[in-house]
Order: C-alpha cells, then sequence, then structure tokens
C-alpha cells in the first residue's frame, strides 16, 4: 500500500511540472529570433522575405506552424506590430478560397466567421484566391497567389511541453 501511495505521488509531482512549465508562456515563444507571443500561439510578421503565397504558407509550415488565422477581434492585435512596416505592402495571411470560389477557409481549418474585408472586398479580381492584410490599414484584401509579399507565421504551442519550442527554426 504504502509503494502505491509512493507512486501516486510521483505522478501528481510530475503532472504539476509538466502543467506548470507548460503553462509558462515565457518558455513557448522564441522571442530572439522575431516571434512575439499572444495569448497560447506565436506570432512572427516576415515582411522582409516577398514571396508567393505557397512559397510563404512552406516557410511557416517548415518553422513548425502555418499562416495566421485571423479568427476573433482579439487576434487583430498584428495591426499593432505593423507600424514599423512600410505602407503599401500587404502581408500574406493563411485565408484562401482556392477550393470553393467564394467559400473562404483558413489553412488550419478554423471556421472563417470573423472578416475585416476593405471595402469592395472579396472581388475577385483577376481570380484572386488568397488572403492578405493592408499594411496601411489592417483590412483584408483577396489577393493573386502568385504575387510576392511578405507573410506572417504563427505556431500554435497547445502541444508544447516542458518548455519545448517546435515554432524555432523547424527544430
Amino acid at each position: 500500500m504504502k509503494q502505491c501511495t509512493t507512486v501516486m505521488w510521483i505522478l501528481i509531482f510530475v503532472f504539476l511540472a509538466l502543467f506548470i512549465t507548460s503553462a509558462n508562456p515565457s518558455t513557448q515563444c522564441d522571442l530572439a529570433n522575431g516571434w512575439s507571443q499572444f495569448n497560447s500561439n506565436c506570432y512572427k510578421l516576415e515582411a522582409d522575405l516577398w514571396k508567393s503565397w505557397a512559397a510563404a504558407r512552406h516557410d511557416c509550415v517548415t518553422e513548425g506552424g502555418d499562416l495566421v488565422s485571423i479568427t476573433s477581434p482579439e487576434e487583430d492585435f498584428l495591426n499593432a506590430h505593423m507600424p514599423g512596416i512600410p505602407t503599401g505592402i500587404s502581408l500574406w495571411m493563411g485565408g484562401h478560397d482556392s477550393v470553393t470560389e467564394g467559400g473562404w477557409e483558413w489553412t488550419d481549418g478554423s471556421p472563417f466567421r470573423y472578416i475585416r474585408w476593405n471595402a469592395g472586398n472579396p472581388d475577385n479580381h483577376n481570380d484572386e484566391d488568397c488572403l492578405s492584410i493592408l499594411i496601411n490599414n489592417g483590412y483584408w484584401n483577396d489577393d493573386n497567389c502568385d504575387f510576392n509579399r511578405g507573410y506572417i507565421s504563427v505556431c500554435t504551442n497547445s502541444l508544447s511541453l516542458l518548455g519545448v519550442q517546435y515554432c524555432n527554426n523547424g527544430e
């Protein structure tokens, strides 16, 4: 009986250690390499690397994340990070309607309910199927997927245990 009690206390200790470590946001984002934390996600703006939507998504996935999905007004905090980026450019986000025209979806499977379209958009001008965010006002535009743009990576840390960073240069 005493051995069973000891094992139980060890399990409780391990569980608490895992819980406390995984809840510590300072160990979750690689701040030194340009990641910022908001709630349980890490975000990285790549305004200087201009790529097509597919190439930008590939880079994000390689780093352990995906292009950003903005599913609530709270996630519009990204606008606060954009003033240092030159106006007149756009950044890729994870939205697309490439499967069904007008059927917008996020690459991470989140519901496409919160929207912040720029006036007159989406307009599907020249078969625009990918989503970008306009730097000057934070509104969204349907865009040509082949254009080269900067992008916003996001990594979800809900699977991070023991402070292991899954969004750090693919490591």
